[in-house]
């Protein structure tokens, strides 16, 4: 970027081959249970069982530990009959791991009680503005690698490039306001590649960051 010194690098890998912080798309409840609630093969899912060894209850109370400061603006939902009930505000954003590993979940939909994700792009791009913000309280200006939030299972009606796009201009702007960190990776996975037009997202990196 021209201003201020950060890039935006979009590859083809795994979210969870990449060094320095990470990023986790996650519900208003902060669900982790795999099965019904979070399917596996999420990055959800994937966190649990790579990061965690699926230790759901030492993650669970790690959540639950980050989110003491967002306990003022959280309602209970009673009709919710699997996973967690305790909704949080679309946007709130905690910080697991350590200062040279961070993981930051930030939850960018609606978790039904149907159990199906909710979300549309202004709820997505504030989740975003959120995010940013924690990863300039938290990051220390390290790496920061986001995967495509919302594409998979949340019910947003966006297409994957505009998913990343989004993602890629909310860095942008956040950027130009404030310093962010240093490299901002977008990761895409494999098999989505069929879903991916990486020269129309090289021209929008370019006319985005110039």
């Amino acid at each position: 970027m021209s201003s201020p010194n950060s890039a935006v690098e979009i590859k083809l890998g795994d979210l969870f081959d990449e060094s320095g912080h990470l990023v986790v798309g996650a519900n208003d409840v902060f669900d982790t249970e795999l099965g019904e609630v979070i399917k596996p093969s999420s990055v959800q899912g994937q966190f649990l069982t790579r990061i965690y060894g699926d230790d759901r209850t030492r993650l669970d109370a790690d959540i639950e530990a980050a989110l003491q400061g967002y306990q003022a603006q959280r309602t209970k939902e009673p009709n919710k009959q699997k996973g967690k009930s305790w909704r949080y505000p679309i946007g709130t954003t905690i910080a697991l791991g350590s200062p040279d590993r961070r993981y930051f979940w930030t939850a960018y939909g609606y978790m039904g009680n149907d159990l199906r994700v909710q979300s549309n792009a202004d709820e997505i791009w504030n989740s975003l503005s959120r995010l940013w913000e924690e990863v300039r309280r938290k990051g220390h200006g390290m790496d920061v690698a986001i995967p495509v939030i919302g594409a998979d299972l949340a019910r947003t009606n966006l297409p994957r490039m505009t998913l990343a796009k989004l993602i890629i201009l909310s860095f942008v702007v956040a950027s130009k306001k404030e310093f962010v960190t240093r490299k901002l990776t977008l990761v895409i996975y494999p098999k989505d590649l069929d879903n991916t037009d990486f020269y129309v997202l090289e021209d929008f990196l370019k006319s985005a960051c110039f």
